[in-house]
């Protein structure tokens, strides 16, 4: 089948879609992804065909902005997409977010073909929307209205054949929230890394120029205040200044609005942090060796329930015990694998640090647990529940 896949960023850092797009061609699908092209040098692949739209990052940025209550991106998304499933006689299009399932569904009726739509969630994007600073603070909250995405959720959902989720949490909540939705035409898939890809990064000789002599905490991904990360900071200091001996390494870019606040903290731990502001995944697994706990301290909020971040998997690759909050997706898995401890409070935090800091047999414990998880989730395919839908009678 010619699959379509539809994404609003460059593609090449996106691993979700990446994995899926190497999943899609495994199984016989011929893929053709159309993406943005923000002017940078990109990769080339050999095993599908990429089409880029050239557009300027700051020019999509302010499409964005206005999308809540203009029809500029719909339109300008709806008009590709037509091309593009004309262009490629695309026999099922596969669009990821669920701001694109509107424009995803004006470009297959534009089109010459009528064709099934999947809509891929990435998150709880009207939850997402409202936790942003950039979408929530200033001018921006009168025009990109965050709210008004509750209601629009619906009405968007309504547009797809089939859904992704996250998690089976997310999938039962949407189905609770909107009655017309089908059970069997949602799917989850979990944001489990691409274990062949992580199996390759293991066997070439990355060097990472990192080290410490103390149990080091760990943190990867976006550094934002919705995040958590630079919550914890400020408790980070706490413990330093009782004479716990810990490092910190935090990797990934830090949110605009949230960089000076992350800084003075960063700054007030001293030799106790090392920041570095963006890392090849390919790195990861390196990074991994050299860590005592992964840290998921995540704001709990419905955007964070609606699945378990791609970080947790990866720690559980790497055989790295998890420090968490409460989110109810992330939550249920450590509970479930005890693959890591759950803190709610600061002093709950302070004492669970202190706690794995002080006992390597716990976080060893923790750390195979999972390992072990994730060996039987890959085991299971429980990341390729997804293909069916390619399977489906059309």
């Amino acid at each position: 089948m010619r699959i379509g896949v539809v994404v609003d960023n460059t593609f090449d850092n996106d691993h979700r879609v990446q994995k899926e797009v190497r999943l899609l061609i495994q199984e016989g699908h011929d893929v053709k992804v159309l993406c943005l092209d923000f002017g940078g040098k990109y990769n080339s692949y050999s095993d599908f065909k990429i089409e880029r739209i050239p557009i300027h990052e700051s020019v999509k940025n302010g499409l964005v902005i206005l999308n809540t209550n203009f029809p500029f991106y719909n339109n300008f998304w709806a008009k590709h997409i037509a091309r593009f499933i004309n262009n490629e006689s695309i026999e099922a299009l596969h669009v990821h977010d669920l701001y694109l399932a509107k424009p995803g569904r004006l470009g297959i009726t534009k089109s010459d073909y009528k064709i099934p739509l999947t809509v891929d969630l990435h998150e709880n994007y009207p939850a997402a929307i409202a936790s942003y600073r950039w979408a929530t603070t200033s001018w921006r909250k009168f025009v990109v209205c965050p709210k008004k995405w509750l209601k629009k959720e619906g009405d968007f959902l309504n547009y797809a054949d089939y859904i992704i989720t996250l998690s089976n949490s997310f999938k039962q909540d949407l189905l609770a929230r909107f009655s017309f939705l089908q059970e069997e035409n949602i799917f989850v898939h979990p944001n489990m890394p691409d274990i062949e890809s992580f199996q390759s990064f293991e066997n070439s000789e990355f060097q990472v120029d990192f080290s410490s002599q103390f149990p080091t905490l760990f943190y990867f991904g976006v550094v934002a205040q919705r995040r958590g990360v630079i919550d914890v900071l400020p408790w980070l200091a706490e413990l330093r200044d009782e004479g716990k001996p810990f490092h910190i390494l935090i990797i990934g870019p830090t949110d605009k609005a949230d960089k000076t606040n992350f800084e003075k903290q960063i700054q007030k731990l001293g030799d106790y942090a090392t920041y570095v502001p963006w890392s090849d995944v390919k790195f990861l697994p390196a990074y991994l060796k050299k860590i005592a706990i992964g840290l998921a301290p995540f704001e709990v909020n419905p955007q964070h329930d609606s699945g378990v971040a791609n970080k947790l998997f990866q720690y559980m690759y790497g055989e790295i015990p998890i420090l968490a909050t409460a989110c109810k997706a992330q939550k249920e898995l450590l509970e479930h694998t005890n693959c890591g401890l759950i803190y709610t409070s600061k002093e709950d935090f302070k004492e669970k640090v202190t706690q794995l800091l002080t006992s390597k047999s716990l976080r060893t414990t923790l750390g195979h647990n999972g390992h072990q998880e994730l060996l039987r989730l890959y085991r299971e395919k429980a990341d390729r529940d997804f293909l069916r839908i390619y399977k489906l009678p059309k």
